[in-house]
């Protein structure tokens, strides 16, 4: 029960919108992230998480990695000239590594968001009241307006595990993480019709929605290192599936369309909804597995001169293999990232870093809802580091992500999002 706890209360911190990643996976796990993505080849304490088995490779000691990140997101969706929007910041976006290093063996903890669409709020509705007014325009369905739309999702994680080298040059780490997930829709759409003339009259229908999914789960965790001298290093990492069987216990929907219209024009509205991508999953029938891909990570690190050290990585998730009970990953591709980035000390106490990442999530113009829109995207960032003594390192970093705007080739809704994102990380040896 304290082990539910904790993750929720975490998880109450976290208001992350994906920015790196593929379907619900979020790459940005620290504040060094958002300096240079490329992070699966680099030995660090950050490497809890992208690249365990490199955690073998620090001096010995204990390290613990505090980080925060600061999202101001602008998202917005527009159909036939009407445009809904959220803005909604997230200012605390925590995170925790922390490395045990002794001989030939290191002990690994992350903690943080792995995946979730987030905390958004669309103000006056979202751009599916409009399809309904469309597609149901043979009962003169007509939006008249609603509440603002409140949506969240986040994936809480704790991961663990332990590295060891095997020979001078190659060390492996194995690993568990837990997932505590949530995901909330709240908000209402009002509508009237009008049954052209027809018995069935014209009246008032109401969309009033309060739902809450969760589910748990666990993935295992497998890293790989090569590390043949001190100037270059190859990392890699393999995530399984992670089962999410997610229990839905909305209730308000029917009865929404039902009071306010009537059992025949409210379950005429109804069952239209049950037909919509968008919205079926977060009805009662919505229930069912929907699974964290697996993934592999391949990343290296090359220390060029004295001065500049070269990175580069990529992740690649198998969205298609996953468990899906809902449809949620139909007609989606195989997502992958590829990143580069690097590193230039000043001097002995100032590091400066940049570095861009390209984002195809596999999601397409068939795949597009106003509850899962996974963007491509093309994400440029940079930071500083400063070593303030032997024991502490301290960071601050910058990403602006450059989302392509995607459209649904069925609904005619079109996405857009940009984020700028702020991280700020302080790392003490002990």
């Amino acid at each position: 029960m304290r082990f539910k706890q904790n993750l929720i209360l975490l998880g109450a911190l976290l208001s992350v919108r994906a920015m790196g990643g593929s379907i619900d996976y979020l790459s940005q796990q620290d504040a060094e992230y958002l300096a240079h993505p490329a992070m699966v080849g680099k030995i660090g304490v950050s490497g809890a998480y992208y690249n365990p088995a490199g955690t073998v490779w620090l001096e010995d000691g204990t390290y613990m990695q505090i980080n925060n990140q600061t999202h101001i997101k602008n998202y917005s969706m527009e159909i036939d000239g009407a445009k809904f929007k959220s803005d909604k910041p997230s200012p605390v976006v925590p995170s925790l590594q922390i490395v045990k290093k002794e001989g030939n063996t290191a002990y690994f903890f992350h903690a943080g968001a792995i995946a979730g669409g987030g905390s958004v709020a669309y103000s006056g509705g979202i751009g599916t009241f409009k399809t309904i007014e469309q597609q149901l325009s043979m009962i003169g369905a007509k939006y008249t307006g609603g509440s603002t739309i409140h949506g969240q999702s986040y994936y809480v994680a704790i991961q663990g595990g332990v590295a060891r080298k095997i020979t001078d040059s190659w060390s492996v780490a194995v690993g568990l993480r837990a997932v505590d997930a949530e995901r909330k829709f709240k908000g209402e759409g009002n509508f009237d019709y009008n049954n052209l003339g027809g018995v069935l009259g014209s009246g008032k229908a109401k969309f009033d929605i309060d739902s809450e999914r969760t589910a748990f789960g666990i993935a295992g965790i497998l890293g790989l290192n090569y590390h043949p001298n001190d100037r270059f290093n190859l990392g890699m990492r393999y995530e399984t599936e992670t089962k999410l069987d997610f229990d839905n216990n909305e209730s308000k929907l029917k009865s929404g369309f039902v009071n306010s219209a009537g059992p025949v024009m409210g379950n005429v509205f109804y069952n239209y909804i049950l037909k919509n991508p968008a919205i079926k999953q977060w009805m009662k029938e919505g229930s069912g597995e929907r699974n964290l891909p697996a993934m592999a990570a391949l990343g290296a690190s090359y220390q060029a001169t004295e001065k500049l050290t070269l990175l580069a990585s990529g992740n690649y998730y198998f969205i298609k293999e996953a468990g899906d009970d809902v449809g949620n990953y139909d007609n989606h591709d195989n997502g992958y990232e590829v990143a580069v980035g690097l590193d230039y000390k000043l001097n002995p106490k100032w590091t400066l870093m940049t570095g861009y990442q390209y984002t195809d999530t596999g999601a397409n113009e068939n795949t597009y809802t106003d509850t899962d829109y996974a963007l491509d995207a093309n994400m440029y960032s940079m930071g500083v580091k400063y070593k303030y003594d032997e024991q502490l390192d301290l960071m601050a970093t910058y990403s602006l992500v450059d989302y392509k705007s995607g459209t649904n080739v069925n609904t005619k809704i079109t996405y857009n999002k940009k984020v700028d994102a702020f991280g700020l990380a302080a790392i003490y040896k002990f």
